[in-house]
């Protein structure tokens, strides 16, 4: 690889990471609003919170029918993930883990 294509992704990785980290953690508010259209009408956003594995991925905790559920959002909340996020190196399901907190 040359200097110059090594040197320009290199920057692109970086300008990436310094923009997934320097936004803000979006608000219940915020993500109760952008989840609305997704979600049924007894719904209740119980916490978002910033993974520290992974920057600009936002855990989501909801409470739908008082089931706990758990869902990834980006830090625009414009994209939503549903499913379970495992660990590869310890082989943790941290889904399940997060739904077993929700109260």
């Amino acid at each position: 690889m040359s200097k110059n294509l090594f040197r320009s992704s290199l920057l692109i990785m970086v300008c990436l990471y310094l923009s997934a980290c320097s936004s803000a953690t979006p608000s219940k508010e915020t993500v109760a609003a952008s989840l609305k259209s997704i979600m049924p009408a007894n719904y209740e956003v119980v916490s978002v919170a910033q993974l520290k594995d992974m920057p600009g991925l936002i855990e989501v905790a909801v409470k739908m029918d008082k089931q706990p559920v758990v869902l990834y959002l980006d830090k625009k909340a414009q994209y939503v993930l549903s499913g379970n996020l495992l660990e590869l190196k310890t082989k943790k399901n941290l889904t399940i883990e997060a739904q077993s907190k929700i109260k």
